[in-house]
C-alpha cells in the first residue's frame, strides 16, 4: 500500500500539461463542461437527459477519485504536515478547493436537479493549469509585462478616456436635436463612443447628419489607435520580459 501511494504522489506531482494523465483531466472538463451547458437547451435536454446525466455522474466520479487521490497523497508532499493533519492542510488550498468544484455540484444536483447549473462551477477547474510550470511562467511574464509598461498603459487608458469624452460631446452637439431620444444626453452618447470605438458597432444607435457621419467616421478611426496602442505596449513588454528570462 505504502509502495502504491508513492508512485501515485510521483505521478500526481508532474506538472507537465502534456502528460496523459492532464490530457485526460482536460478532456473530462471539456466534455463536463459541454454537457452542463447543452443541458440548458430545452430541446437536447427532453431527449437526452438521461445519457447526459449518466456521463455527467461518470465525470464526476472521476473527478472525485481524483479528488481523493490527491487528498490521501498529499501528506507526502515535501513540507507538508503528516496523516490527517496534511491532508485537511491540503483540502484547505485553493487547488483542491477547485478540484472539490469538479464534482460537488453533480452531488448537488443529485439532491436537487434544479441547481444543475452549478456545473457550470466547473469552469473555475480551469484554474488546475496553475499546477502547470509552463502556465506559471506564462503568468509571471503576463504580470511583468504589465508592470514593465505600466507608465505607458496608464497613459493610453487617459488617451481613450479622453477620445471617448471629446467624441461624446461633439456627438451631442451635432446629434441631440435630430435623434434626442439616442443622443439627447452626453452620458447617451458616451454609450455609443464606446461601442464605436471598440469597433463593436451594436448599430442600436448611428448619426443621421452629415456632420454626424464625419464625426463617427473620425471616432472609428481613431478607435483603432485606441485599440492598437495598448496591444502594442503589452506586446512589447512580453519581449523584454521574455529576453530578460533565459530558457531552461
Amino acid at each position: 500500500m505504502r509502495k502504491l501511494r508513492r508512485s501515485l504522489h510521483q505521478l500526481l506531482r508532474d506538472d507537465e500539461v502534456t502528460s496523459w494523465l492532464e490530457q485526460l483531466v482536460g478532456i473530462s472538463i471539456v466534455s463536463s463542461l459541454v454537457i452542463a451547458i447543452l443541458a440548458t437547451e430545452p430541446l437536447i435536454r427532453s431527449q437526452y437527459m438521461p445519457l447526459m446525466r449518466q456521463l455527467d455522474q461518470a465525470l464526476a466520479a472521476l473527478f472525485a477519485l481524483e479528488y481523493l487521490t490527491r487528498l490521501w497523497v498529499a501528506p507526502l508532499e515535501p513540507g507538508q504536515m503528516r496523516g490527517l493533519a496534511g491532508a485537511l492542510r491540503y483540502a484547505r488550498s485553493p487547488i483542491a478547493l477547485l478540484d472539490l468544484l469538479a464534482f460537488a455540484p453533480t452531488l448537488i444536483g443529485l439532491i436537487s436537479p434544479e441547481l444543475y447549473l452549478l456545473r457550470l462551477m466547473r469552469l473555475l477547474h480551469i484554474g488546475r493549469l496553475g499546477r502547470s510550470s509552463h502556465f506559471r511562467r506564462s503568468l509571471r511574464h503576463f504580470h511583468e509585462a504589465l508592470s514593465r509598461k505600466r507608465s505607458q498603459l496608464q497613459i493610453s487608458a487617459v488617451y481613450s478616456a479622453v477620445l471617448l469624452l471629446i467624441s461624446s460631446s461633439v456627438m451631442y452637439v451635432t446629434e441631440s436635436t435630430a435623434q434626442p431620444e439616442a443622443f439627447g444626453s452626453i452620458p447617451r452618447c458616451l454609450w455609443w463612443s464606446v461601442i464605436t470605438v471598440t469597433t463593436v458597432g451594436y448599430g442600436d444607435v448611428s448619426p443621421i447628419t452629415p456632420i454626424g457621419k464625419v464625426v463617427a467616421a473620425l471616432t472609428a478611426l481613431s478607435g483603432i489607435v485606441v485599440i492598437a496602442i495598448p496591444i502594442g505596449i503589452i506586446a512589447a513588454g512580453f519581449s523584454e520580459s521574455f529576453d530578460s528570462d533565459p530558457p531552461d
